[in-house]
């Protein structure tokens, strides 16, 4: 099968706009979370905030990753400047990003390239804020007659009035209409779809993109993943589900970790085959040799992962890309930061690679920007891409107590916790994880000649 050429990429991350400030942000070692704030929030987080975990309606962890100062000038693409703006984030972020990737990809104004490409987008299938705003009305429609009943107050009236006057009915649409308006802006071809593989769907739409280069039925893929959903209702969610830490200590790959920090944010590549990328002189970023998907199935539970199914990915990314594990340079682990998935992920690793001899250092790029849920999977790429065009891997910040024993893969001889010059090598290979709730696995495996 033929390999895939990665030969656009772009990026807007939690205080980095482009692949070029997020590479600055990961070599000045950067934490770029923050504490949750009112413009986030649409509210005083206070108000919802309480340290007890497991209290209902309340969220008690402040941090996360966010998206901030963005300008967007809906001017730039071929759409009704009115309709643009009332659109929710999920689109005008995919346009921004879209945009970025096919200008560094060098095909801005070949319309005639352009009109066979085709757009594959992870999306988180929540809220938005823009779709909270639309459909709040009719909860509130629906709620106030029964708490009036409930309460027997036959004038009980909710807080404040909801109107849905202003809101775009498009909005309702952000789990599968952000491709549609990539490729209506740009004049794409009418390949365009989003997926929903939870925290592996990065890989899960390059490898469906890919998959349409192999076939024949596309010359050139936009693929990537959003994480865009209402921050109120992800905090709420999270705080459900008690993933993000008791103890407020996010460090993924470190024994105190206890648990994950929310982010936002998205990630595109374009896609090219290969043998055609060198055919017309593109520009390799890097190049896509194995991308092995699995899923767990049953399993004890919805948020339980499972070691075996990761083994699998692993095992079906080197059969595609016919590599040993042993020519891996540098592992960039998923990496939660949650205990029971980083010690599920190290143990998968140690099954596998350990039983392979192989010894590739390892890392997170989550340390810095958090967990970008949906578009995980694209932070550890640009890092990845940037990092062996740089020679350099970058560090993994905030690990004091590195998880592991001392002869496992993931140790503290192992885990990159001071950038690091690449390997000298010819051909510089990574590999990435990416596991999602349900047993969503995935893991890739890309190279770069020097």
């Amino acid at each position: 099968m033929e390999k895939i050429a990665i030969i656009g990429l772009s990026c807007l991350f939690p205080d980095a706009n482009n692949p070029e400030q997020f590479w600055q942000n990961l070599s000045a070692e950067k934490d770029s979370t923050s504490d949750i704030s009112v413009t986030e929030l649409g509210l005083d987080p206070s108000i919802f905030y309480d340290t007890t975990k497991g209290k209902p309606e309340k969220f008690y962890f402040l941090k996360g990753g966010f998206i901030r100062n963005f300008d967007f000038n809906p001017k730039e693409y071929n759409l009704p400047g009115e309709f643009v703006q009332s659109l929710d984030n999920t689109f005008k972020w995919s346009l921004y990003a879209a945009k970025q990737a096919i200008i560094n990809s060098g095909y801005w104004g070949n319309q005639s390239a352009l009109s066979e490409c085709g757009v594959i987008l992870g999306t988180l299938a929540l809220p938005t804020k823009a779709s909270n705003q639309l459909f709040a009305p009719i909860y509130q429609q629906t709620i106030e007659p029964a708490i009036s009943e409930l309460l027997q107050e036959k004038d009980f009236r909710l807080g404040g009035t909801l109107t849905a006057a202003k809101a775009s009915p498009y909005n309702a649409m952000v789990s599968g209409l952000p491709a549609a308006i990539i490729s209506r802006a740009f004049n794409l071809s009418g390949t365009h779809f989003c997926i929903d593989a939870a925290c592996s769907s990065s890989f899960y739409a390059i490898k469906l993109a890919s998959h349409y280069l192999q076939s024949g039925k596309a010359d050139l893929m936009l693929a990537g993943a959003i994480s865009c959903s209402d921050p109120l209702f992800l905090r709420m969610l999270f705080s459900g589900i008690q993933g993000y830490p008791e103890n407020g200590i996010s460090r993924p790959l470190d024994k105190s970790s206890r648990g994950l920090i929310t982010s936002e944010g998205i990630g595109m590549v374009m896609l090219k085959r290969y043998s055609d990328a060198v055919r017309d002189g593109d520009k390799i970023l890097a190049t896509i040799c194995g991308n092995g998907l699995s899923n767990d199935g049953k399993g004890k539970h919805l948020l339980s992962p499972n070691a075996q199914g990761q083994m699998t990915a692993y095992q079906r990314a080197y059969d595609e890309a016919k590599l040993n594990p042993q020519e891996i340079d540098y592992l960039e682990c998923h990496a939660t930061g949650t205990l029971l998935g980083d010690t599920t992920e190290s143990n998968s690793i140690e099954g596998f690679f350990g039983e392979q001899n192989a010894k590739p250092l390892v890392g997170s790029t989550k340390n810095n920007v958090g967990h970008l849920l949906v578009a995980a999977g694209m932070v550890g790429i640009t890092k990845t891409i940037l990092g062996m065009s740089h020679n350099l891997i970058p560090a993994t910040i905030n690990v004091s107590e590195p998880m592991g024993s001392e002869n496992n893969v993931v140790s503290h001889q192992n885990i990159v916790r001071t950038a690091t010059p690449w390997p000298s090598k010819e051909t510089k290979r990574v590999a990435l994880s990416a596991f999602g709730f349900g047993g969503n696995n995935s893991h890739l495996i890309l190279e770069h000649n020097s």
